[in-house]
């Protein structure tokens, strides 16, 4: 079985242009880790991506959160997203 998703490069692609089209040019985004798992019960294999993203909000305010993505490596898509949020100014 090929995956469709074969890089850390890739994986973070899919994250970037998912938190690009929900907050903009505005959002900074920095990856933390990028690795490629296996699940245990059904050897599927999946990507799991941790960053930070920044978002400004007005002249002073930053918000910034922490987000950890599941990708499935065969088919590309976001399989499960969490995020812990704090508010910076």
């Amino acid at each position: 079985m090929r995956n469709r998703v074969q890089r850390p490069e890739e994986a973070q692609a899919i994250v970037l242009e998912k938190l690009k089209a929900g907050y903009g040019s505005r959002a900074e985004v920095s990856f933390f880790k990028t690795e490629l798992e296996t699940d245990l019960s059904d050897g599927r294999k999946f990507w799991v991506v941790e960053g930070e993203v920044k978002v400004r909000r007005w002249l002073f305010l930053k918000r910034s959160w922490h987000f950890t993505y599941f990708l499935d490596a065969e088919k590309g898509r976001i399989l499960i997203m969490r995020g812990k949020r704090s508010l910076k100014n």
